[in-house]
């Protein structure tokens, strides 16, 4: 699918700075759909299938491994998508052209619980291809406290600081 094809396919809304308490609180369901916004030209609304149209890779050895207390064990395997493909989708709104020296990056799972990334990190060093967003698939599921989207920060030496499960939203700002 091409990027015309998919942005034509995904449902555009604007989204507020920052994800609405109601869906916060509302977690015994899962959220069915992801959402990319914040500083960009084209907000998304993503479902699975449109993750699956993407160019998608399994990740089979993903170790939570916190900072204080070490291991908390292995996500099962996963369908995976660069968090970079998704966020290229929403096209930035970059006014000049160092604007993307200005950004910061932030995933928000369904408990409130925050992740931040530079878009250096993302876009302008090797970590960028191991922050991934895994999901659900027809084929396998993730945890149900995981899914059905998580953020994974693969190259970090401690994953679990900015593992996000129950991944509601991507958003970015402008910091000045």
């Amino acid at each position: 699918m091409t990027t015309d094809q998919l942005e034509r396919a995904v449902p555009i809304a604007p989204l507020t700075a920052h994800v609405a308490r109601s869906e916060l609180s509302a977690a015994p369901g899962r959220a069915s759909r992801l959402a990319i916004g914040g500083w960009v030209r084209h907000p998304l609304h993503l479902d699975a299938s449109h993750l699956d149209a993407m160019e998608a890779s399994a990740v089979d050895d993903f170790e939570v491994i916190c900072t204080l207390d070490g291991s908390h064990g292995f996500l099962p395997s996963a369908r995976t998508v660069p968090l970079r493909d998704l966020i290229e989708l929403a096209k930035p709104a970059f006014e000049q052209r160092t604007d993307f020296k200005r950004m910061a990056i932030v995933a928000q799972g369904r408990d409130g619980y925050r992740a931040l990334f530079s878009w250096a990190e993302v876009f302008n060093s090797p970590l960028g291809q191991g922050i991934v967003v895994a999901y659900d698939t027809a084929e396998s599921h993730l945890p149900a406290n995981a899914g059905p989207f998580a953020l994974l920060a693969r190259h970090d030496v401690a994953t679990g600081p900015r593992y996000v499960r129950g991944l509601l939203s991507v958003e970015l700002h402008k910091l000045w």
